[in-house]
């Protein structure tokens, strides 16, 4: 065999190579060691990391619950005793100018959003707390065709306008995929290629509105003020709502509302729906057709109207935490007239 000479003189094969040291591959491995021990470090602090940070959510959203309730029983305990507190009557000249129509007795549930305006503290947690008397709004939901298109007609100065989005609300939230005219249902959405088609049931937020057809962020901010989706109230605060909601009302005619903005406006209150009525009915007191009318305009505000506040919608929102806030609960609180109140509604 031919071969070659090694330093010592011996003969090594052809074609065979010297052998590589080992201490090469034990670094290597050395190296993957190091690499698998630092990636599986990396992921056990990554995983301890995420289960902190769950563990003081947890914590976080346990403790904002119980400010919450602590804030709701708070709030409803202030709220009953001013329900109890002697009736805030005035007295002597001021007595003296309450007449049948109205007076100026004070409603005590009048201007929650000033008597907590400060907030309810529980603890060391603050909680914001915004009120809505429900009889100042209408729900979105539960209002009808007619009221919503009044309502739109008011704020909008544009009827046909009004018309066509109180129509495609009724078709959105109805339970058919009949269209209405000037009204949409899911073709007309397709057609429009819009990505969200009606629900067929209720709006769960006022923002869903802007999924309408035809609405505008413009509108929306127009009329959101006067909507809400929260509880089941649909009758109208005759002392407090807004005029654009009186003007919603079945026989609100342009003299019974100059009457109830005129009591206002002297800071008196409306006392009693007959006397209201009878106030506007006109020096014909015998005529059947006068009278007629008198007992409708009773009956449909007697069956839609409240003459003080009787439900509120309480929105509680915990503050003080780094970020922006946000709401933790609304409830719909309903006075009786003995005093008490209890939870209606809840989100």
């Amino acid at each position: 065999m031919t071969g070659s000479r090694t330093a010592r003189g011996h003969a090594r094969p052809v074609g065979l190579r010297p052998r590589r040291p080992r201490r090469g591959l034990a670094l290597l491995a050395a190296l993957w060691l190091v690499v698998m021990i630092t990636t599986a470090g990396l992921q056990f602090a990554a995983v301890s990391r995420d289960r902190r940070f769950l563990a003081l959510s947890a914590v976080d959203r346990g403790r904002d619950h119980v400010a919450l309730e602590g804030a709701l029983a708070i709030v409803q305990a202030r709220l009953e005793s001013e329900l109890r507190a002697p009736s805030r009557m005035p007295s002597g000249r001021a007595a003296r100018r309450r007449s049948a129509v109205g007076s100026t007795r004070v409603d005590p549930w009048r201007a929650l959003d000033a008597q907590l305006g400060d907030g309810v503290r529980v603890g060391e947690v603050l909680v914001a707390v915004r009120s809505t008397d429900l009889g100042t709004v209408l729900n979105v939901n539960l209002a009808g065709e007619r009221e919503l298109g009044l309502l739109f007609g008011t704020l909008l100065r544009d009827d046909l306008l009004a018309d066509r989005l109180a129509r495609r609300i009724a078709d959105w939230r109805d339970a058919d995929t009949l269209s209405r005219p000037n009204g949409a249902e899911a073709a007309e959405y397709r057609r429009a290629l819009r990505s969200a088609l009606p629900t067929n049931g209720p709006f769960r937020a006022l923002d869903d509105l802007r999924d309408v057809l035809g609405m505008t962020p413009e509108i929306l901010a127009t009329i959101r003020p006067f909507l809400t989706v929260d509880g089941a109230n649909v009758r109208v605060n005759l002392n407090a709502a807004p005029e654009p909601i009186l003007r919603t009302l079945p026989g609100m005619s342009p003299p019974v509302l100059a009457t109830i903005l005129a009591l206002r406006s002297a800071g008196r209150r409306v006392e009693s729906i007959p006397a209201l009525a009878g106030g506007t009915r006109g020096p014909q007191r015998g005529d059947d057709a006068a009278n007629g009318a008198y007992q409708a305009l009773v009956r449909d505000l007697t069956e839609r109207t409240l003459l003080e506040t009787r439900e509120v919608a309480l929105e509680f929102t915990v503050v003080g935490e780094p970020g922006p806030p946000t709401t933790g609960m609304v409830v719909v609180l309903r006075r009786f007239d003995d005093g008490t109140t209890d939870v209606r509604w809840r989100r």
